[in-house]
């Protein structure tokens, strides 16, 4: 019941399988530590610890305070290792077949018991075997995490290279073409110069529209508005803001980055931050450039307490309702689709000190994400 329950809830089978028998491990061995507590420290037999009096009033209080302990616990290592959600992704398969192996070993371990007849001496040994089987098992965890922990870092660091290197792609690019308009300046001048002095007012007009003011509007392509970013000092953050505005450049939407202040460091997970950033991102270029005016705007602005990334972006007036598109598997492009920005609202909640407000406004789509 547990398991289809979690299914129904989660959709990802082994991550259904996995928590309840991890729960069904934590009840065995709560209730064989209670029990070799009560041997060891009260001399307690197995027919006395059966004894429905002294469980009421002694035993299953101890039993429900070592399992939640336990629970607390194992809950405790999960959200320390923030890539527990990319271990399941990679070893998912290989954690359940070592949770239900281990199922098996503690029953029928039990079975064993119970047909030779409970002990002190053997529920004393049972308790010792499960709880190396389960320090075994989280022991196994941890190592699989580290190593995607790890691998998830290289990776990150990888597209944060990629990254930087389109953004530095980009300024050279643009300051060859300032190079080009400064080698041309003084010829310009000069072309212009002999309608002047003939007089010939219509003839400038005309240069004028026909020659200088495309040179005038290259200049001002939204390339050059990547010069905000040199107040973003966080080179994760500056990677995944210039590598998703570029993108929207090229899709021509009017994108624009504001960053008044330095912004120095952030008090967020790294490789969250670029993955709730892409997410915001991703979804907003997708939208904008459906509109017939398609537009982009990044707000990068510190507060008192932290940090606050907006994100607007020209929306569609008959879009799906807020609440909607929020639903896992929710999506206006097909199906297969709609889990990035349920997979956004998971992330943030994972984040103490994160917050993320979603509404419309004046034919705006806006985001905010704000890190205290």
């Amino acid at each position: 019941m547990c398991i289809a329950s979690s299914y129904w809830k989660s959709r990802g089978i082994v991550f259904s399988i996995i928590f309840p028998i991890i729960a069904i491990i934590i009840s065995v061995i709560s209730d064989y530590i209670t029990s070799g507590i009560f041997i060891r420290f009260f001399n307690t037999s197995p027919e006395e610890i059966n004894d429905g009096f002294l469980n009421n009033m002694y035993y299953y209080p101890t039993y429900f305070v070592i399992a939640i302990l336990l629970a607390f616990a194992v809950r405790f290592l999960f959200t320390r290792f923030q890539a527990y959600d990319l271990l399941f992704r990679r070893y998912g398969i290989l954690f359940a077949i070592l949770c239900v192996i281990t199922v098996v070993i503690f029953y029928a371990n039990i079975l064993i018991g119970k047909q030779q007849g409970f002990t002190n001496a053997n529920i004393q040994a049972n308790s010792l075997l499960f709880a190396f089987y389960f320090i075994l098992l989280i022991g196994v965890f941890m190592v699989l995490t580290r190593s995607v922990m790890k691998e998830a870092a290289m990776q990150g660091k990888q597209e944060q290279y990629e990254r930087l290197l389109e953004y530095t792609d980009n300024l050279e690019m643009m300051y060859t073409d300032m190079q080009k308009f400064r080698h041309d300046y003084i010829n310009i001048l000069l072309s212009m110069s002999e309608y002047i002095r003939s007089k010939d007012m219509e003839g400038l007009s005309t240069y004028f529209d026909h020659k200088i003011l495309p040179i005038s509007q290259g200049m001002q392509n939204n390339n050059y508005k990547l010069g905000t970013l040199q107040n973003v000092k966080v080179q994760e953050l500056k990677g995944i803001l210039s590598s998703k505005l570029i993108r929207a450049q090229e899709l021509h939407i009017d994108a624009v980055v504001e960053a008044v202040e330095p912004i120095e460091a952030i008090n967020m997970d790294s490789v969250k931050l670029c993955r709730c950033l892409g997410i915001i991102l991703d979804n907003a270029i997708e939208e904008a450039v459906k509109c017939e005016v398609s537009n982009l705007r990044v707000a990068l602005v510190k507060r008192s307490g932290g940090l606050l990334i907006a994100v607007a972006n020209s929306c569609q007036p008959d879009g799906p309702e807020l609440h909607q598109i929020f639903e896992k598997g929710f999506s206006t492009k097909g199906t297969g689709r709609g889990l990035g920005l349920s997979n956004l609202r998971e992330i943030v909640s994972q984040c103490a000190g994160v917050t993320l407000d979603t509404y419309r406004k004046d034919g705006q789509f806006i985001q905010e994400l704000e890190v205290y």
